[in-house]
């Protein structure tokens, strides 16, 4: 009897640790389920990422470069007979030729501040193990302004190597340059975060924007009369803590500035700039969030540039330039003329909608009857160019000849006669 009881209790107890070991065994298989989704989730959001790199390559790769800087492209898909639009976009920057201030921070000792620059706060001159090359370390809160940048034209470039530590904190400042008018030595002190003085146009660049992205972001506003006028923000993927080195690129026009960084246009604002005079260049920054990180600057270079042909032609309706040189009593259009015809020839690339009217314009020299026939022949001459070299249809450009019959200056000058031997363009609406 004895034996039987012990027999039952004995299966008892196998039964129930049975039980437990499959309770157990069913629990380790519903957490390894959920560890091998979470893997899979995690590795699905990498792939997706990785995916998405891969299109943008492959968009990049696949962009037809044309003669000159076409705006659009058609290709024909072989199979379907549909045809595939391709958006591309112009890298136009063209750096001024006439410098008025470069900074390389040669003049200056390792370890020290620069002689040319004010602050109210610290920096140093440093260079890395690579190269010899100087660069400004910008400390922790402050502004900085370059002294010899005190001139800032209404058609300019202004150049600038920025370098920014690995692993960049989304909780540290980021680099705000700010093209300002200023009226005393102290005036750069006044800008910030929390605080503008008078009239500023400020672009920000960091590259950790917000989130796990490694992706960085850009930021602009315009302040008039101490108000804030105009602000945004946009990702950056030219410049991030993959890619943490800049040459950073400013192209002002009158009222429009547009920036590239790593030749990529981040922004291309009409009226950025306002009827003010723009006298200053200022960087701030505030507290870093992590104490390691810092931004370096060097390579500065501040050019006046040329009149942006493309805005007044396309926008305003009208360009007139005596810079379309011909041989003397001819219509042979000089070498020294490419550069603006160059920029005629991508505006109207760009514009494949747009049509014009050549009119030619000579001084009083001469006969009067001649003078017209040869300022018709200049204009003609100038549409065969822009045909030929840029492949604009002559359908879309009309010329005409005016001679000496609509001066805008004294005949009776050399000056007067150079201002008067010109081309004018007009949009045809």
């Amino acid at each position: 009897m004895k034996f039987i009881l012990t027999i039952g209790l004995l299966l008892l107890v196998t039964q129930s640790q049975a039980q437990f070991f499959k309770k157990l065994s069913e629990k380790a298989e519903k957490a390894a389920e959920r560890t091998v989704e979470r893997r899979v989730e995690k590795k699905s959001e990498e792939t997706t990422d990785e995916s998405i790199d891969k299109v943008f390559e492959k968009k990049k790769k696949k962009e037809k470069k044309t003669k000159g800087n076409n705006s659009q492209t058609e290709e024909t898909n072989s199979k379907t007979g549909n045809k595939k639009t391709t958006i591309t976009s112009a890298k136009d920057f063209i750096a001024g030729t006439k410098i008025i201030a470069t900074e390389n921070f040669n003049q200056d000792a390792i370890g020290d501040f620069p002689v040319n620059w004010n602050t109210n706060s610290s920096g140093e001159v440093v260079t890395f193990s690579d190269s010899n090359e100087k660069w400004l370390q910008l400390n922790d809160k402050g502004n900085y302004t370059p002294i010899n940048f005190s001139k800032l034209p209404e058609n300019c470039t202004f150049e600038i190597d920025i370098y920014t530590t690995e692993n960049f904190s989304f909780y540290s400042s980021g680099l705000n340059i700010a093209f300002v008018a200023s009226q005393k030595k102290t005036d750069y002190t006044q800008w910030g975060d929390f605080k503008s003085g008078k009239e500023g146009v400020i672009v920000s660049l960091h590259p950790q924007g917000a989130g796990s992205r490694k992706i960085g972001v850009s930021g602009f506003k315009v302040i008039t009369n101490h108000a804030l006028a105009m602000e945004n923000n946009v990702d950056l993927k030219s410049f991030n803590n993959n890619r943490n080195t800049a040459k950073v690129q400013f192209w002002r026009q009158k009222n429009r500035l547009r920036m590239y960084v790593n030749g990529e246009k981040i922004w291309d604002l009409p009226n950025a700039f306002q009827d003010v005079t723009y006298n200053s260049i200022v960087f701030y920054l505030h507290t870093y969030g992590n104490p390691e990180d810092k931004y370096y600057i060097s390579n500065l270079k501040l050019a006046e540039a040329g009149a942006d042909t493309r805005h007044k032609l396309i926008e305003t309706g009208t360009f007139t330039t005596n810079e379309i040189l011909f041989d003397t009593n001819k219509s042979t259009i000089k070498n020294t003329s490419k550069t603006v015809l160059s920029d005629l020839g991508n505006a109207l690339q760009e514009n494949p909608t747009v049509k014009i009217k050549i009119t030619g314009h000579t001084d009083s020299d001469g006969k009067e009857t001649d003078n017209q026939k040869l300022s018709a022949q200049r204009a003609e001459s100038v549409k065969n160019y822009l045909s030929v070299n840029f492949g604009i249809e002559k359908s879309r450009m009309l010329t005409e000849g005016k001679g000496e019959a609509n001066p805008i200056a004294n005949n009776d000058t050399e000056d007067g006669k150079k201002q008067n031997r010109r081309v004018e363009f007009s949009v045809i609406k």
